[in-house]
């Protein structure tokens, strides 16, 4: 297996720690792909993982993640009938959402990116008259428009304090999944420590290990690299608020070392 790295999208010393688990099989460059590879894409399938993809096959070798699992995962509406029962209520177009029977709060966002940095005016509707609003912020950004805007029921969460652009900052946690087991998990807000003055972050070990265990038994075997964010309602339901391709989710407080420790042992069977 190697690990096909963008340095310059890594967190500091994860492209080090990388290069601790794999040596010289982190390669920066598809040129370095050879017959046989198994590869793992880290911060570089985006924005045309498709023609990745092609390349890869095309050298011989094969992407870990297929374009199809990657779809999946990075677009809300294709799991959301999976996950249905576990996540906000959605709707997947304005229309859906203005006919709906919820008041509000919204928040909206494309299929794979948000702009939560942007929350008070770009994510979070109080009624349907601002909901109107902030969709079509969205729509006058090319990256999201080109996405599509999804609109969700606002579910309020566990909640530490509030950061500089106003987003909620949550009792929420990111788990990396490796062929249907965890291999990383970590407090997601790692933006946001400075709202922790004595250090102490919120403990991933409270998230109930049959919680997440549903979400895998859901999801099953048929997507190999994936992220998956859940978090504690107010009233303390856990939700999964997101997923995404393993091969481009940051770390957040996920210690590196367990990421690419079970990375590398996947790969110890194969080149």
């Amino acid at each position: 297996m190697k690990l096909l790295f963008r340095r310059t999208l890594a967190e500091e010393d994860e492209f080090e720690i990388a290069r601790k688990h794999f040596g010289d099989r982190v390669i920066e460059s598809r040129t370095q792909i050879e017959p046989g590879d198994l590869v793992v894409g880290r911060y570089s399938v985006l924005p045309y993982y498709h023609e990745l993809v092609v390349d890869a096959k095309q050298l011989g070798a094969e992407m870990l993640t297929s374009y199809r699992q990657h779809c999946y995962v990075a677009d809300l509406r294709e799991w959301y009938q999976d996950l249905e029962h576990l996540t906000p209520k959605t709707w997947f177009s304005l229309a859906e959402a203005v006919a709906s029977s919820w008041p509000g709060p919204f928040v909206l966002k494309g299929a794979t990116n948000s702009r939560k940095n942007l929350w008070r005016t770009h994510m979070y509707a109080e009624d349907k008259e601002s909901m109107r609003e902030v969709y079509f912020r969205l729509m006058d950004d090319s990256m999201i428009s080109d996405q599509g805007v999804y609109i969700r029921e606002y579910e309020p969460l566990v909640q530490y304090g509030v950061s500089l652009s106003g987003i909620p900052v949550s009792k929420e946690f990111r788990f990396f999944v490796l062929k249907g087991k965890v291999i990383a998990r970590g407090f997601y807000w790692s933006s946001q420590l400075d709202l922790f003055e004595d250090g102490k972050i919120p403990d991933v070990t409270e998230v109930p290990e049959d919680f997440i265990q549903e979400v895998l038994d859901v999801v099953g075997d048929s997507i190999d690299f994936w992220v998956v964010d859940v978090a504690q309602r107010a009233d303390g339901v856990w939700r999964v608020i997101e997923m995404n391709d393993g091969q481009m989710s940051g770390l957040s407080c996920c210690p590196a070392d367990d990421l690419y420790r079970g990375l590398a042992e996947l790969s110890t069977n194969r080149p």
